[in-house]
C-alpha cells in the first residue's frame, strides 16, 4: 500500500513540476525521486508507530549512525552536495554535448552521486560529481549558434586578393552560413612558410561539425583547381 501511495504521489508530482518553467530535467528528476522515497519513509514509520513499535530508539540510532557516517563518507557526501549544486544552477541539462576534465560527451544522465555522459563513439563515462563541479565546465550546445574557426594558408607566392576573393565565394555558396552575425574573412598571419587567412562564419550549434568539414573541403578542392 505505501509503493502504491508513494508511486501515485511521485506521478502527481511529476505532472505538477512539469508545468514549471525554467525547471531542469535533472532537477525534475531529483525531486520526483525525493518525494517518492520520503513519502515511503515516513509513511513506514507510521505504520511501525500504529503496530505499537517504539520508534524512538530508532531514531536515536538514526542519528548516532548518521554523525559517524558523515566522517566515514566525506566524498560521498561531496559528490551528493556537488549533484545538488548541479542541478541547481543548471550548467547543462539532459542531451546537452558538454566537456569536463577533458573528457567529452553527451549528459545521459545526473544522479546524486555521479554523472553519466556517452562519447561520440558511444563509450559510457559515468564522472563523480565532485569531480565535475570542482572541474571547468564547457557546455557545447548550450548556446543556438556557434562560431566556426578556421585557417587557411597560401603561399608567398600566390595571390592573396584571388585567394579572399574564393573564401568569400565559398562562403557566401553555404546557405547553412549566417548572415548576422557576418562571417569574418581576413588575412591574420605571415608565418614561416605560408599567408594565413583566418575564416569565422557563424552557423546554427547543430550544423557546426559538417559547416566545419564541408568548408575544409571545398576550399581544398578550389584552391587546387585555382
Amino acid at each position: 500500500a505505501l509503493v502504491f501511495i508513494s508511486k501515485t504521489i511521485r506521478g502527481l508530482v511529476r505532472r505538477s513540476i512539469g508545468r514549471v518553467p525554467n525547471i531542469s530535467k535533472l532537477l525534475q528528476s531529483f525531486l520526483v525521486g525525493t518525494v517518492y522515497w520520503v513519502v515511503l519513509t515516513v509513511g513506514l514509520l507510521f505504520v511501525l508507530a500504529a503496530l505499537g513499535v517504539n520508534i524512538t530508539p530508532l531514531f536515536a540510532m538514526i542519528g548516532g549512525a548518521s554523525f559517524i557516517l558523515a566522517f566515514a563518507f566525506q566524498d560521498t557526501l561531496g559528490n551528493l552536495a556537488s549533484g545538488l549544486m548541479i542541478m541547481i544552477n543548471r550548467p547543462f541539462d539532459e542531451g546537452d554535448y558538454v566537456v569536463v576534465g577533458g573528457t567529452g560527451g553527451s549528459v545521459r544522465s545526473v544522479s546524486i552521486m555521479a554523472t553519466t555522459v556517452t562519447t561520440g563513439d558511444n563509450q559510457v563515462i559515468v564522472i563523480p560529481n565532485k569531480s565535475v563541479w570542482g572541474n571547468v565546465i564547457t557546455n557545447v550546445t548550450a548556446s543556438e549558434t556557434r562560431r566556426v574557426d578556421l585557417v587557411f594558408g597560401i603561399s608567398y607566392d600566390d595571390d592573396i586578393r584571388e585567394a579572399k576573393k574564393l573564401l568569400e565565394e565559398i562562403i557566401a555558396a553555404d546557405e547553412r552560413i549566417l548572415d548576422d552575425p557576418a562571417p569574418v574573412i581576413a588575412l591574420s598571419e605571415l608565418a614561416d612558410s605560408s599567408v594565413n587567412f583566418l575564416v569565422r562564419p557563424w552557423v546554427n550549434s547543430g550544423d557546426y561539425w559538417a559547416v566545419l568539414w564541408d568548408t575544409t573541403e571545398a576550399v581544398k578542392l578550389r584552391f587546387d583547381a585555382a
